[in-house]
């Protein structure tokens, strides 16, 4: 399992669900090497523009820099 899938399911944990950030992005068509080269706000964006809505995830607590960076590696 790596970093990506540990942060999603931490994240699902906290939200008391089965969510799992990197198999989301997944779904969505993202992977961690499609973000590598963008800062992490290009990140956000990137990936809301896909159409996965962050707002769930900052309204859950989680510092959605930190998850992002761990997903790509970044932190």
């Amino acid at each position: 399992m790596d970093l990506g899938n540990i942060v999603g399911k931490l994240a699902g944990a906290v939200g008391g669900g089965d969510f799992d950030f990197a198999a989301k992005l997944e779904e969505l068509g993202v992977d961690a090497s499609m973000l590598e080269n963008l800062d992490i706000e290009a990140a956000k964006t990137f990936i809301e523009e896909k159409g996965f809505d962050l707002s769930m995830l900052d309204s859950l607590g989680l510092d959605l820099d930190d998850l992002i960076a761990k997903f790509t590696g970044k932190a």
